[in-house]
């Protein structure tokens, strides 16, 4: 296999709180390849879009304090300059935001805020460029592009603002692209164009895709490798295909049981996983998930943090009682 387009070791993400520190992101690692789709799912809180946001260097430090290694072509990018991110956002690697709303400047048209990166990295400008845009908003499916690239934000709807973020994400054809719920605000048969729409340019590019989500019926069906996370921490990696078949993590099977089914034998309530996510100002010392799991004891899982072992074949779980023992 090719060498990785990009490496996370061991990310670390702090903030000073009132209350204390908190422990955000609790070291992630894993690698990125040329054309692969990766998932990273989990509840709300659980550090996802945390850990993305620091692997791209927009984190304000303070009142962050991010550590570990973030490396993309063999590049370390933690510690990197202003100057030299700008190099690298957008053509290296970009983002897809969830909320366009407060990621779109309201007095600058769609074309100018498309086309300002292609300027930077392009070198296209003025017609070239006006162009390029056209094609993009028809590519994410914008009816009349010619006329709505001259539009402002507060001109389109929501699910059109969102349609020109991801437009914005793949305006520079990057190495990396990262989808931050980019499909939340959208319907069903627009999440499939626009997965679609990412699944195409990866095919023509060879672009690596990291989509965050919390949202398991959009992973099954785009994801290649699934990292499900929980309290800052990854609780269990696999493909896709063992994630969704043989899930080894009891918070893995919570997440699956609770995703509706229509025309599957289910039981006549959904699964539902008891207690709250745990305070980042105040983590359980041992495993993340202990105090809302069922398998928990207290001789190793209230004390000790689970390490990420294998369970199979490319199939790991941080787990002091994986599934397939207690089976």
């Amino acid at each position: 296999m090719s060498e990785p387009v990009l490496e996370v070791r061991n990310l670390q993400v702090r903030f000073g709180t009132k209350r204390g520190v908190a422990e955000v992101v609790n070291g992630i690692s894993y690698d990125l390849h040329a054309g692969e789709t990766l998932a990273i799912v989990g509840e709300s809180g659980s550090g996802k879009s945390v850990g993305v946001l620091a692997l791209m260097g927009l984190l304000p430090q303070p009142p962050a304090a991010v550590s570990g290694s973030v490396q993309y072509r063999g590049e370390e990018l933690l510690g990197l300059s202003p100057k030299q991110w700008r190099g690298i956002r957008g053509k290296g690697m970009a983002m897809i935001f969830q909320d366009p709303m407060t990621s779109l400047n309201p007095v600058r048209t769609v074309g100018y805020q498309l086309t300002e990166s292609m300027a930077i990295h392009l070198n296209l400008k003025g017609d070239p460029a006006r162009s390029r845009a056209i094609e993009l908003l028809d590519v994410v499916g914008i009816p009349s592009p010619e006329a709505r690239v001259d539009d402002y934000p507060h001109q389109l709807s929501g699910g059109m603002r969102q349609r020109v973020m991801i437009a914005m994400g793949l305006a520079c054809d990057p190495d990396v692209l990262i989808a931050d719920e980019a499909t939340t605000a959208l319907d069903v048969t627009t999440q499939a164009q626009i997965t679609d729409l990412v699944a195409e340019l990866q095919d023509r590019v060879g672009m690596a895709v990291i989509w965050i989500t919390h949202d398991l019926g959009v992973v099954a069906s785009i994801a290649d490798r699934v990292h499900v996370m929980y309290g800052g921490r990854f609780m269990e990696q696999a493909g896709a295909d063992d994630i969704y078949g043989t899930p080894q993590h009891p918070y893995t099977e919570g997440l699956l049981g609770s995703l509706p089914m229509p025309g599957a034998q289910r039981p006549d309530k959904l699964m539902t996983i008891p207690g709250l996510p745990p305070d980042p100002v105040a983590m359980p010392a041992g495993c993340p998930f202990a105090p809302r799991c069922a398998y928990a004891d207290e001789a190793s899982c209230l004390d000790t943090v689970p390490a990420m072992e294998g369970v199979g074949d490319g199939h790991e779980a941080a787990c002091h009682h994986p599934l397939g023992v207690n089976a």
